[in-house]
């Protein structure tokens, strides 16, 4: 059930949710505000301790309508609707999260390519970017050179060829991308679809869990949050991308059994999430107790 992962950071009898660990998801824009909250809604399910969604100010009020009730929702107070430099800046002097998602439903915005500029500059944290970070990062390949391990790119097909394109890759086939692609960022790559591939500095794994009821809409940024949140419980990047990856399949096809493949969206993936942990969970604890 649990291929080669070690067991999850401890949660002590005395935890409290300032040690559990804190995730903030920098995303949002006109009209894809609810990828952001997707993705908090994933990482509160994920086992940390604090879920923030920092949401451009003009999306903030139907953000915080929104959100999941656990969650909390902030956003810069500056009348704009779409991140840029200033707003990066007040959200950086604002908190020092254990780990960041940045991207989900982030839009487009030329101001976005220099905000995420500005964060990658500052933050030390590690970060989870995904959908339109990825975009906004292949605008200035320089940006890609300077990742380095405590990043997480997560591209779905396309985002991969775009990156390909960025850095002028020759290779073709998925997995050999995200090799390149982590050899010359020294991000984990996540490269998703069917057998999704990680990649990192211990080697390139494909997934077994999964199904195609999971081609819906959301369900990457389920995914990215579920990562966020185990990097912000203790994982290491390269840990937190595959585990994330497998107990993302895995919750799609605990979904999948409940509601079909033809009707399964990616709010059923994060409802699945509980189940799928303490089963992970629980066998973990067999194969501690096997002598």
């Amino acid at each position: 059930m649990n291929p080669e992962f070690p067991p999850l950071p401890p949660r002590p009898v005395d935890a409290d949710k300032s040690t559990m660990g804190s995730v903030w998801v920098v995303g949002g824009s006109p009209g894809l505000s609810g990828a952001a909250l997707l993705a908090v809604h994933a990482a509160i399910r994920g086992g940390c301790g604090r879920a923030t969604v920092a949401i451009p100010d003009g999306c903030a009020a139907a953000a915080e309508e929104q959100k999941p009730l656990e969650a909390m929702c902030w956003s810069p107070g500056d009348g704009n609707s779409h991140w840029n430099q200033s707003a990066i800046e007040k959200l950086l002097t604002t908190t020092r999260p254990s780990s960041w998602v940045f991207g989900c439903g982030i839009g487009r915005e030329a101001q976005t390519t220099a905000a995420l500029r500005r964060f990658l500059t500052t933050t030390t944290a590690p970060t989870v970017i995904d959908a339109d970070g990825l975009w906004h990062l292949c605008q200035h390949p320089d940006l890609l050179r300077q990742l380095g391990p405590d990043t997480v790119l997560t591209p779905h097909g396309g985002e991969l060829d775009r990156l390909r394109q960025a850095l002028d890759l020759e290779a073709t086939s998925r997995e050999d991308l995200a090799v390149d692609l982590h050899r010359i960022t020294g991000a984990v790559v996540v490269a998703k679809g069917a057998g999704t591939i990680t990649t990192g500095s211990s080697g390139t794994y494909r997934n077994d869990t999964g199904n195609p009821g999971m081609a819906t809409a959301g369900s990457g940024d389920v995914l990215a949050g579920l990562i966020g949140s185990l990097l912000a419980r203790g994982d290491p990047p390269e840990v937190a991308a595959r585990r994330g990856v497998w107990l993302h399949g895995r919750a799609g096809d605990v979904a999948a059994q409940e509601h079909g493949e033809e009707s399964l969206i990616a709010g059923d993936i994060v409802a699945a999430l509980g189940k799928t942990l303490l089963e992970h969970c629980q066998s973990l604890d067999r194969e501690q107790q096997e002598p």
